[in-house]
């Protein structure tokens, strides 16, 4: 009888401590989802600042102003295009291409 109650004592104590084995292992799992989830809030905060600094820096007055005051280079073509206005662009990109074709 004796044999019984302490293999039924150390069986409990057994079962226990395999819960809280797991339960230990079930909480640290959660503190690195929780911490996950931070990272995640953190770098979507960041990506919406840099976002918003770019798009400022990137209007049209802040460029505007950034060239009036020397800081950007502007490169300007030597040659005016030469196309018509009143012809549409892509026919006569065609036309251009059809006609070097012919010269080879």
């Amino acid at each position: 009888m004796l044999f019984r109650f302490g293999s039924a004592i150390l069986l409990a104590v057994a079962i226990s401590l395999i819960g809280i084995a797991l339960e230990k292992e079930s909480l640290e799992l959660k503190r690195r989802v929780s911490r996950q989830h931070y990272q995640l809030d953190v770098l979507v905060d960041v990506h919406a600042k840099m976002k918003l600094a770019t798009q400022q820096a990137g209007s049209p007055g802040q460029v505007l102003n950034s060239i009036e005051r020397g800081e950007l280079d502007v490169q300007s073509t030597q040659h005016p295009s030469s196309t018509n206005r009143r012809e549409m662009p892509l026919l006569q990109w065609h036309l251009n291409r059809s006609s070097k074709v012919v010269e080879k």
